[in-house]
């Protein structure tokens, strides 16, 4: 069995023991659904009123409007860019790079190995999220009548609820703060999270390790295992992958000494002949000592989360805050919640398919 196949079974048998506990779930506060677990429970009315009182946070909410508009623009804008990229036929070395819309499947189409990063950042993201709706809520003298946390298939998350009587009276600037502070909140992490992501790696990496080979190419055929790091070429130290092909074409001849360490643990140099145009074959990724690899990991998650919780949840999908930010706005033109949920359908429908179209390209 693949990684996916065991993922899906452990799933499911998590599901099965859920359905067998139903009762006694129930009767802790549980509510159950197909795949969906809710625990809901009245909460105070008011959140950090302090904080929502602030200066700094009328300011925060303000910026927060414009980032919840601008996230609903980018949110259609991806859908349909995507969309157009994958429905336009392009020659199969420039499909391959083309950005996609794909669900994450651990074992399919993350490895199971980041799965506790993945769900680590989406808890703590999900609920500063709702934290912040929470927060807004109280800012704008709207009352939180409950909240609670959920788990839909394996995906953690967390909700509020504003009281819906006070809410839908408020005017529609408070109605936009409310609405739109867990998207600003989800762009601010982004933010935070992108350099940490992207720039520390080249900084900390120590080697770069091999992920797979090019069978019959260098590499392969010098019996290099896969998981080996390459630590030096020609005696130039490599700690990134664009250092490998640099120092492999600098070279005067094809012939290079490499430096590894092995999966056993071994440090071996062997001199090996490149190809004519000074390939070793493999495709390799920056290395680490362990201890890092979760904590990158998680950086990595944290901007993935975020930015795409901004983008999906920013965009007007009906269930999703970019959904009623879009009405709030399309009410101020003529239009009606019934006209602003045709246009959010037919949205979702474009969302859809660009997923559909991500899985199955057309060939």
């Amino acid at each position: 069995m693949n990684g996916a196949e065991i993922f899906g079974i452990v799933i499911l048998s998590f599901w099965a023991l859920v359905y067998l506990l139903k009762g006694k779930l129930e009767k802790k506060g549980f509510q159950i659904y197909p795949f969906l677990l809710l625990w809901r429970k009245d909460t105070r009315s008011e959140w950090f009123p302090s904080l929502a009182s602030s200066k700094f946070y009328k300011i925060f909410e303000k910026i927060a409007v414009a980032l919840g508009i601008l996230s609903m623009i980018g949110g259609i804008t991806l859908i349909l860019y995507i969309l157009f990229n994958l429905l336009i036929p392009k020659p199969p070395q420039v499909e391959a790079t083309q950005p996609r819309l794909e669900p994450i499947i651990p074992g399919l189409t993350i490895g199971l190995n980041q799965v506790p990063e993945l769900l680590l950042a989406i808890g703590i993201s999900v609920t500063l999220h709702e934290l912040a709706h929470a927060i807004s809520a109280t800012s704008n003298k709207t009352k939180v009548k409950g909240g609670g946390f959920l788990l839909l298939i394996f995906f953690p998350g967390a909700f509020v609820e504003p009281d819906e009587d006070e809410f839908n009276k408020s005017k529609t600037i408070s109605k936009l703060k409310i609405i739109s502070a867990g998207i600003a909140v989800n762009l601010i992490l982004a933010a935070i999270f992108f350099p940490l992501a992207y720039f520390l790696p080249p900084l900390l990496s120590q080697g770069v390790q091999i992920v797979g080979e090019v069978k019959n190419y260098p590499a392969y055929n010098a019996s290099i295992p896969v998981n080996s790091v390459i630590l030096s070429v020609n005696g130039h130290r490599i700690t990134q992958p664009q250092q490998l092909g640099y120092y492999l074409k600098d070279s005067t001849t094809l012939s290079n000494t490499i430096t590894f360490l092995f999966p056993n643990g071994s440090i071996v140099t062997k001199i090996i002949n490149v190809t004519k145009d000074h390939l070793l074959g493999v495709y390799v990724t920056y290395y680490f000592p362990p201890a890092l690899y979760f904590i990158l990991d998680f950086f990595t998650w944290m901007f993935t989360v975020n930015f795409s919780l901004a983008l999906i949840n920013g965009a007007p999908l009906i269930i999703t805050d970019g959904g009623k930010v879009f009405t709030e706005l399309v009410k101020k033109v003529g239009l009606n919640d019934k006209q602003s949920y045709v246009l959010q359908t037919i949205i979702l429908i474009l969302f859809i398919g660009a997923i559909l179209l991500s899985i199955n390209p057309p060939q």
